[in-house]
């Protein structure tokens, strides 16, 4: 271990020597407090940025700065014909704990992570600088604190990224705050007895991989009217079994779009039995240019679209294509069709 740090030094120094990596001055940096409120050094203006956590990139390119990008897990098709700067993007493989040596290489001047032990100080010990995109320890634990760290985490990466990105998180700040707040004087009047008791599955193409309390989709359950089952578990992921699924037994069950299929579950004898199958309430979770279920900046269209499931009859008036074109447009500034729309509710990829 200590000859392999000893080899990540050398091997930073001599890039430097080389000239490998561009020179940065001391007044070209800056301090931010990062999402495991840490106070760090970052560039002022980071121009080749390694993401071992998966929606730090969808938060740069959401932010217009995808042409920083040099590493990332890979992109979706959406993320691709949207964003046609990332395709000279490399991409890397779970887990994503970045390889020194390859970032070196690339001459990444930032890398964003997730607080895994030790994954932090491998980068800074051959000198690159590192910010913690999200930190799966810290997340929050009401309601009121999820809205205000969501935003928080778009408005960090605006201070990351600099003035533009800045702008752009300000914008997308001012629509959360009116969507959600728009959806939460509906759904915060509605008893425990008229919330959809609901099930989130998926994760990774296993049904019973799943997100617990205090997570993304427990948060946008409870926003959108439902009642989020595997918050029983207190983790971030979490995993379930097939006996704790069935003594749920719930009305609805939403199906992660990322490598699945609502006849996954559909035609799954296990899953026959239970209430939501029966009554056919069985929904596929979108991906546009990110999984919407993970956290991504879609997530404010998620909490319509999961509303809209939960409470038909309340939400009939907004329009979910409609909503779409216009999220796109004025939040991340691109353009999409009738057409596109449909195809990503239905996880298909672009024509």
């Amino acid at each position: 271990m200590r000859h392999n740090v000893l080899r990540i030094v050398l091997t930073a120094l001599l890039s430097g020597y080389l000239g490998l990596n561009s020179p940065v001055h001391a007044n070209d940096y800056k301090i931010v407090t990062d999402m495991d409120d840490n106070k760090i050094e970052v560039p002022v203006n980071p121009q080749r940025i390694a993401c071992m956590h998966g929606v730090s990139s969808d938060r740069i390119v959401m932010l217009g700065k995808g042409g920083s990008l040099v590493l990332t897990m890979k992109p979706s098709s959406w993320a691709y014909k949207l964003y046609p700067e990332i395709r000279h993007v490399q991409t890397t493989e779970p887990p994503f704990t970045g390889n020194v040596e390859r970032l070196l290489n690339l001459k990444v001047d930032l890398v964003l992570y997730s607080p895994f032990p030790g994954e932090a100080e491998k980068y800074r010990a051959a000198g690159i600088k590192t910010a913690c995109g999200f930190s799966a320890q810290k997340r929050p634990r009401t309601l009121e604190g999820f809205v205000d760290n969501f935003k928080r985490q778009v408005i960090f990466f605006g201070d990351l990224l600099g003035p533009e990105a800045k702008t752009r998180a300000d914008k997308y700040c001012e629509y959360f705050d009116r969507k959600i707040n728009s959806i939460l004087s509906i759904t915060s009047r509605l008893s425990k007895n008229d919330r959809p008791a609901v099930y989130y599955g998926g994760r990774s193409g296993n049904l019973l991989n799943t997100q617990g309390k205090a997570s993304v989709m427990h948060w946008l359950t409870e926003v959108s009217g439902g009642t989020f089952l595997p918050q029983a578990h207190d983790q971030n992921f979490t995993e379930v079994n097939m006996e704790q699924v069935l003594s749920w037994n719930p009305d609805i069950i939403l199906i992660s779009g990322w490598g699945n299929t609502i006849e996954s579950v559909r035609e799954n004898p296990n899953w026959a039995a239970l209430r939501a199958v029966k009554a056919g309430k069985l929904y596929l979770i979108p991906n546009g240019i990110f999984a919407w279920d993970y956290a991504s900046g879609e997530s404010v269209l998620l909490a319509i679209y999961m509303a809209k499931i939960f409470h038909p009859d309340l939400f009939k008036d907004w329009d979910m294509t409609g909503e779409m074109k216009t999220f796109y447009s004025e939040v991340y500034g691109k353009t999409i069709t009738n057409e596109d729309a449909e195809r990503i509710l239905k996880c298909l990829p672009p024509l």
